[in-house]
């Protein structure tokens, strides 16, 4: 006989769909404000995920907020100083994260960090549970109902999918005034309000782990032909090992077919098309499958409404080419919980005062995304990626002030400036 929990309990203050790092983080920040907080995910934890796995160097101090930052340092992570950006025709510039400087002459930052998903996010999981958050590992979204209480609160439920045990199916039913969307770039909540919408771009990543690419150092390599790109970041340091992170973004349109039910071999022939990766994989070895992901372009009509909020890529997704998806989760996260919380304490959550949440998500990450745009259009133009390139090589100051800027540490105005654009093109 189905056993049926009837959510007859307290109302949560707040329940998170997704415990990936925007939503871990979201739930964390949420719990140590003392509210009741409920995060649910579909998979278990610690589990893989198809992602380029860096971190910019501004996302330290929001790990170390959280409370994670040490124990990723103890499992000796590898550390990036910056970037090498090969264009089609094998021109290289480099960027260093410690040559961007202040006032006073300091470096920002020395490095950023890659860390392996199944590591991370576990860890991140770990530090929400101990921050208080409940959270529940293979709980499957069925329904998604919201009962309005006047103009500014309502109560959101949930019901899971149930799940087969000895006692039959079980469902579960979560109740919460606030819910945050945080199931990522397919977003099950998104989609079954309406909010999300298709891109232009008809991406498809792939990634694996693999050993045996030579030439490798501090350094994370982004290396562009053929209208695609590779991205190959160490996952550790140079004295213990090769493994790295291989990152391919391809467009569907040209590429579909080609890769379809083929992606490791696909993505191992293609390292050989990109000048300044051919003859360093002779003896390359994959230590993880490779793991495919496709609709890298997703818009969301709006990030709040009445009791919700989107955070991380559940708040739209534009393939980001540098890989800092991660800092924008952790972010977002930062800034839901100070709009959520305001909302909480002010007993109104209505559409107009968590609109507040999309203010200042534009302002935070609008000049980002023009950059993004920017760089998506070079990548197809190799003509132009080849001119850049060049450009950057001759600037030293040019090519850190990029990397700086995509390291989230600098502002994007640093670049958008007229003056910087017209030097780039020039």
């Amino acid at each position: 006989m189905a056993s049926d929990e009837r959510g007859d309990g307290p109302i949560y203050d707040v329940a998170v769909v997704g415990a990936g790092p925007a939503g871990a983080a979201t739930a964390i920040h949420f719990a140590r404000a003392g509210l009741r907080v409920v995060v649910v995910d579909r998979v278990s934890f610690p589990r893989d995920k198809p992602c380029a796995e860096y971190l910019s160097p501004a996302a330290e101090p929001l790990l170390r907020e959280l409370g994670v930052l040490d124990e990723i340092e103890a499992g000796h992570p590898a550390r990036l100083r910056g970037f090498r950006i090969f264009a089609p025709n094998g021109a290289m510039f480099q960027g260093d994260f410690a040559n961007t400087r202040d006032a006073s002459g300091a470096s920002y930052f020395e490095t950023g960090l890659a860390v392996p998903r199944l590591r991370l996010d576990g860890l991140l999981v770990q530090a929400a549970r101990a921050s208080g958050a409940d959270v529940r590992e293979g709980w499957r979204l069925a329904q998604i109902a919201y009962a309005p209480d006047g103009a500014h609160a309502g109560v959101w439920t949930l019901t899971s999918s149930g799940a087969h045990g000895a006692g039959g199916a079980h469902t579960a039913v979560i109740r919460a005034r606030l819910l945050v969307a945080a199931d990522g770039l397919h977003s099950t909540v998104a989609r079954r309000l309406g909010l999300h919408s298709t891109g232009p771009l008809r991406k498809i990543a792939l990634v694996a782990h693999m050993r045996g690419i030579t030439g490798l150092g501090e350094y994370g390599e982004i290396h562009v032909a053929h209208r695609r790109y590779v991205g190959v970041a160490p996952l550790e340091p140079v004295a213990v090992g090769d493994l790295c992170n291989v990152a391919m973004v391809v467009d569907e349109r040209h590429e579909g077919r080609a890769l379809a039910g083929h992606a490791q071999e696909y993505l191992i022939a293609a390292l050989e098309t990109f000048p300044r990766l051919r003859g360093r994989s002779a003896n390359l070895t994959v230590e993880r499958r490779t793991l495919a992901v496709s609709r890298l372009h997703v818009r969301a009509k709006r990030l709040s409404g009445a009791g919700l909020l989107l955070v991380g890529d559940s708040a739209g997704y534009y393939d980001p080419f540098t890989g800092e998806g991660i800092y924008h989760g952790l972010r977002s996260a930062q800034l839901a919980t100070d709009v959520g919380l305001a909302a909480l304490a002010e007993g109104n959550l209505g559409a107009a005062r968590l609109a507040q949440y999309d203010a200042a998500s534009r302002a935070e990450f609008r000049g980002k995304r023009a950059i993004e745009t920017i760089i998506q259009s070079a990548v197809q133009v190799p003509s132009l990626m080849s001119h850049i390139a060049g450009r950057m090589n001759a600037h030293q100051g040019m090519a850190d002030t990029v990397v700086a800027v995509t390291g989230d540490f600098q502002p994007t105005n640093r670049v958008l400036r007229p003056s910087y654009l017209l030097r780039l093109v020039l």
